[in-house]
């Protein structure tokens, strides 16, 4: 183990090195990266402006999200964005999205630190650049981070034996973000290596995590509702398909895709398997157990794209744990092997560096080709100034919600989130949503009125077909339009457009 000064040291630096390269992509576009993030910083200043209360969530009251049923499965990452919620939050959300992915990705070297694996200055670029979908998801300012912090630290505690810190931490967890299982898993696999490597069973991680999830669950603001949601969430995440058409995240990708911008990760990753020895697993289980992990992490990737944001590091600590860098006078006897293997070492290495470097590039302009963040920006300011608190808004995309709600969080939205708490919370009346937004329903107006109680309908100018037939009924009234959006006044059955009137 190094010293206590000496591992304090080796983490900031490690921590200003991965903030630096994290904040050059952060902040080479204006937008805070994927919509939910608009979400997450605006409901986290109102926490702010309602604390010691917590604030009723008025924003989605036709879903599974209503007031009553309302959980907020990101409790305690709101919790820690606050002090990001002071003046611009968009600013603040993208200092948050650098601040707690950096934190993830250096509870991950602190392994190889304490563990004092060789080179592990080498090994902390490919920790970092290994995927380019890996940084483009380390960029949102969106739980994963957070939780990538706490499997860090979970997996120290497994390792350790600390079964009372482990405890804590998975309470912890399950505050922080919905995907607390993959603590159980960790534990789980460490009980799997104990065996395999000891021929004994060791229960403590195990049963440490799933008591302190228990906990969690139970002892948390929002019980009992939070387990109504954590199951409505597994059941719809774990089935083979989807009822409604979820997020691109859930989606798996296509393979060659997948290989190709994860090419560091999934090279160091099959070495690592060749080179991997069974039969030292009594001397260190380290590999064994990162191992196992990173696999259960990369078939969770190639189900859904959204766990890309957990494989890759592991799969690189896999490697770190594994691979023998310090090669001995065996491997190659002779000078002539030595110099061979010597310089296809250092080609490699160039080529790895080279294809890293272009990861963090591209995951730079992925970030600077994100959506205008003030695109909606007018019309939601619209509907902000010229309707009433808790007025009911139309959206006609489910994922336009989160800008929505970060400009005019005084107004509820029909969709928004995930489209499964619409479905879910009433599925006829999602069916007519669809049917309305894709242009099917050929006199909407009272529908809209009389289903759904909203009087106005904020649309972005991507819905050709719904446009075409709400201007050919006659019974709507354009309020606000500009390049990006349209705000829409539903008119009474009785009432006439201010067209129609001239």
């Amino acid at each position: 183990m190094t010293s206590r000064f000496g591992f304090a040291t080796q983490l900031v630096l490690a921590f200003v090195l991965i903030a630096g390269a994290l904040g050059w992509i952060q902040f080479s576009g204006p937008a805070i990266l994927d919509n939910d993030g608009y979400y997450h910083i605006r409901w986290s200043r109102m926490l702010r402006e309602h604390a010691p209360h917590l604030p009723p969530f008025q924003a989605l009251p036709l879903t599974t999200l209503n007031q009553q049923n309302y959980v907020d499965h990101h409790f305690l990452f709101h919790v820690l964005l606050l002090p990001f919620t002071y003046g611009d939050l968009r600013i603040g959300a993208k200092l948050a999205a650098v601040a707690y992915s950096s934190l993830a990705l250096v509870s991950l070297f602190a392994l190889l630190v304490v563990y004092q694996v060789p080179y592990r200055w080498l090994w902390l670029m490919p920790l970092v650049a290994s995927s380019e979908p890996f940084l483009y998801r380390m960029s949102m300012t969106r739980a994963p981070s957070l939780s990538l912090a706490l499997l860090g630290f979970g997996a120290y505690f497994i390792l350790q034996r600390k079964a009372v810190f482990l405890f804590f931490l998975s309470f912890i967890f399950v505050w922080a973000y919905s995907l607390f299982p993959l603590i159980v898993m960790m534990a789980a696999a460490y009980s799997v290596c104990v065996y395999l490597t000891e021929r004994r069973f060791y229960f403590n991680g195990l049963a440490a995590s799933i008591l302190g999830v228990i906990a969690g669950l139970v002892i948390n603001p929002y019980f009992p509702e939070n387990l109504k949601l954590f199951s409505e969430h597994l059941a719809m995440k774990v089935a083979a398909s989807y009822a409604v058409d979820v997020g691109v995240e859930w989606y798996p990708y296509d393979a060659w895709v997948l290989v190709g911008s994860s090419g560091v990760a999934f090279a160091l990753f099959f070495f690592a398997l060749m080179v991997f020895d069974f039969r030292k697993r009594v001397e260190d289980l380290k590999p064994l157990f990162f191992l196992l992990v990173s696999l259960v992490l990369l078939l969770m990737a190639i189900k859904s794209r959204r766990f890309i944001e957990y494989w890759p590091p592991f799969a690189i600590l896999f490697a770190a744990f594994t691979i023998p860098l310090r090669l001995n006078g065996e491997w190659f006897e002779k000078k002539r092997e030595q110099i061979i293997a010597a310089s296809l070492a250092a080609i490699v290495v160039v080529a790895l560096l080279a294809t890293m470097m272009i990861t963090l590039v591209q995951a730079s302009r992925d970030v600077r080709s994100e959506a205008d963040p003030f695109a909606y920006q007018g019309a939601a300011l619209w509907l902000a100034t010229h309707t009433a608190a808790g007025a009911m808004v139309f959206n006609t995309d489910w994922d336009d919600f989160p800008m929505l709600f970060y400009y005019s969080p005084k107004n509820a939205y029909v969709a928004g989130l995930d489209p499964m708490y619409l479905h879910d919370q009433d599925a006829e009346l999602w069916d007519l949503y669809v049917n309305i937004t894709l242009g099917r329903e050929s006199n909407a107006a009272p529908l809209i009125r009389q289903r759904f109680g909203a009087e106005y309908v904020f649309t972005d100018n991507q819905h050709p077909d719904f446009l075409h037939k709400a201007k050919a009924s006659g019974a709507f009234e354009i309020v606000y339009t500009d390049k990006y959006a349209t705000v829409l006044r539903v008119l009474a059955a009785d009432e006439k457009s201010s067209a129609d009137k001239e």
